[in-house]
């Protein structure tokens, strides 16, 4: 049988620097389908960002064969931006697939053309300065790709069913063109959460996952440690990741309770889970909701908001609270200080919602989607 060929179309920078969740579902899907029996997949990436013609050392794809680009990823937006040449079967000749994991668009040509869609963060209500002329701007690019991408591309791949419905209810998009292939979770947070079992964890700290950051409801998080400064002095939140903007950073560091841990490798995070009390979810915009789902997988309660993607994706697994409100936040983890057996509810409820979301099931659906097949949907 003849393979599907793939040219996976992708900015290498997202796969050399500390991944992020857009960072992660490009290396796990784009090997996931070369891994995949009936695919040749290479990544098509622009001249300039390969080391001797290949990918570089540091990348995620690493090892993968490689299709250079005559364009840099700046002139390829701009030029596919407004016209239809010179289309991606001209580039990379003899494939049936131009597949972008990261929101990229090119016309495919002959090839067909798929395109992953990450988030439409700047269209978001809940979005903090949301007016302010940055984000129109930013709103208004946004707005060109996805109108483009929903008009032209033959498959559209949004990563949750949130997303899916905002594209058709926004952009017109097509179900019958649109597959939610969703977000899978690594293999170490599930094997945190197997060995958790039956021990202890430190009922006086809270986790935060992503930053100091308006996008993760940074001032949230410090209206929360006010809050349980007031009432449980005794407890600390940390804040692993480094997306902190400076603002948030120099209110942090004037409270005792918050602690900045900086970057965590995917292993290290998941191995630090389980010892604390909840994960504090307060994101004002979220496209999808990983971190709340690896929390799960790792036998860790979530305290979660019930803005935008969250409460889709965490279900009914997740401790909901007014996110406005601290005191309701403080409510959640007296609950879970106060009562081990509801905690330990939680963490089940949450190692069954996650389970079945890892990493091949998305790589099955995307596999299903460009094969013709019917790809399975999303649990939920």
């Amino acid at each position: 049988m003849t393979p599907i060929r793939v040219a996976a179309h992708v900015d290498l920078r997202y796969t050399t620097r500390r991944p992020t969740g857009v960072d992660k579902h490009v290396a796990r899907m784009v090997r996931g389908l070369a891994a995949t029996p009936g695919f040749d997949v290479a990544v098509a990436a622009p001249r300039g960002q390969l080391e001797g013609g290949r990918l570089p050392a540091a990348s995620s794809l690493a090892g993968l064969p490689v299709r250079p680009l005559p364009l840099s990823n700046r002139v390829g937006r701009a030029v596919w931006g407004v016209c239809g040449a010179p289309t991606f079967d001209r580039l990379c000749p003899g494939i049936d697939w131009v597949w972008s994991p990261q929101e990229l668009w090119a016309p495919g040509g002959r090839a067909r053309s798929a395109v992953t869609i990450h988030g439409v963060t700047y269209f978001e209500p809940s979005l903090p300065g949301r007016d302010a002329p940055r984000a129109r701007l930013e709103r208004a690019r946004l707005g060109w790709f996805l109108r483009r991408v929903c008009r032209h591309a033959d498959l559209v791949l949004p990563v949750s069913p949130y997303l899916e419905r905002f594209l058709v209810d926004r952009f017109g998009l097509d179900p019958a063109r649109s597959v939610v292939v969703g977000n899978g979770v690594d293999e170490v947070f599930f094997a945190a959460g197997d060995g958790a079992a039956g021990a202890a964890h430190d009922r006086d700290r809270l986790l935060v996952v992503g930053g100091l950051n308006a996008w993760d409801g940074g001032e949230r998080v410090l209206a929360s440690a006010d809050a349980l400064a007031r009432r449980l002095p005794g407890m600390t939140i940390d804040v692993v990741g480094t997306m902190d903007d400076a603002r948030t950073v120099r209110s942090c560091a004037a409270r005792g309770n918050v602690r900045r841990l900086g970057y965590r490798p995917a292993a290290e995070l998941a191995a630090m889970m389980p010892g604390y009390l909840a994960l504090l979810y307060l994101p004002n915009v979220e496209s999808f909701g990983m971190v709340a789902l690896e929390a799960m997988a790792a036998a860790l309660p979530v305290i979660a908001c019930r803005l935008t993607a969250v409460p889709e994706t965490a279900g009914a697994a997740a401790r909901y609270v007014d996110e406005d409100r601290p005191a309701d936040v403080v409510d959640a983890v007296e609950e879970l200080r106060s009562d081990p057996a509801a905690r330990a509810r939680w963490v089940a409820l949450g190692r069954e919602h996650a389970r079945g979301r890892d990493w091949a099931s998305c790589v099955a659906r995307l596999a299903a989607a460009l094969g013709g097949g019917a790809p399975a949907t999303v649990p939920s």
